[in-house]
């Protein structure tokens, strides 16, 4: 039960905070809870079935440091803003690379090919110019993801002038005119929370942060909760107990729908392991077109140099 999760974890961790807990996924059989203290955030896995600590994420890992290489070229902010440069240049080579395969009218349709009849510089030059025709939306799409991650505020800010962007707010407990006395406990928020949603599972649950914060649970219609799911959200106020109204929720503008596309479009994690292998197939075209690219860099560059 997610509420002897809760309990188990505040025995493990007394002197931090709690944030809340993920239930196990199709793609994880381990509870995830998030427990704080001062700038410190531990992510914990649980066992679902006794709800005891099986261990903490580590702050240090071959994944985390990849991670780190991928987002922020291990430097911090610095590195996160050369990213989003090379995003910028990526986006600038995607372009004039069309310019120059543009091979006219009459042969455009044999661009898209290799020719392997010729010898290998010409073959490298054809394997350089049609995997990167074929690459130039996904290589587009890329760095155009790559600047909403490093510049947000100014990538947002463009969208919404373009088309205004909907803002949605949590509900908030009333905390006015309220003594702030004792508060339901969290096994009776979230057993208020199933008296709404009966015939769904508790996929999370958000404990609020501060006095006018809501404490939220989150349903899955299915158990293990399927990886990416739309979760029903049901807002209960910290105080009371008592299911506090959804945000009216304006209408998505196309900005809304652009900028909610920018991770599933970056990971491909929006339809399945089909789109999933294929990101993996065009992520290995930038190789491709960086080791045929610094081979023509040498040949009619830096060999002719020498030569000279």
């Amino acid at each position: 039960d997610p509420a002897a999760v809760l309990e188990s974890l505040q025995r493990a961790y007394p002197d931090y905070g709690i944030s809340g807990i993920d239930a196990p996924t199709t793609a994880r059989p381990t509870y995830l809870a998030y427990v704080t203290k001062n700038a410190q955030f531990v992510t914990v896995l649980m066992d679902p079935v006794s709800a005891q600590v099986l261990g903490e994420l580590p702050d240090q890992s071959i994944i985390r440091t990849l991670q780190d290489l991928h987002f922020d070229l291990l430097a911090g902010r610095t590195g996160r803003v050369v990213n989003g440069v090379g995003a910028g240049c990526l986006l600038v080579m995607c372009v004039t690379g069309l310019v120059i395969w543009w091979p006219g009218r009459a042969r455009w349709r044999r661009a898209f090919l290799v020719d392997t009849r010729h010898g290998w510089k010409r073959v490298n030059w054809d394997l350089h110019s049609a995997v990167g025709i074929w690459m130039l939306a996904p290589l587009a799409m890329w760095a155009v993801t790559g600047l909403a991650f490093s510049f947000p505020a100014p990538f947002r800010a463009t969208v919404n002038w373009a088309s205004p962007l909907t803002v949605a707010r949590a509900p908030q407990s009333d905390t006015h005119g309220k003594p702030m006395g004792e508060r339901p406990s969290w096994r009776a928020l979230i057993d208020e929370a199933r008296r709404h949603v009966p015939d769904e599972f508790v996929a999370r649950v958000v404990v609020p942060g501060n006095d006018r914060g809501a404490f939220l649970v989150s349903f899955s219609p299915v158990s293990p909760t399927l990886l990416g799911a739309d979760l029903k959200a049901v807002y209960l106020d910290q105080l009371t107990g008592a299911r506090l109204a959804d945000a009216p929720r304006s209408r998505r503008t196309w900005g809304d729908v652009f900028m909610a596309w920018m991770t599933p479009l970056h990971v491909g994690n929006f339809g399945g392991t089909g789109i999933t292998f294929l990101w993996f197939l065009l992520a290995l075209g930038p190789p491709v077109l960086f080791i045929s690219g610094l081979f023509m860099w040498w040949t009619r560059v830096v060999r002719p140099r020498w030569s000279a």
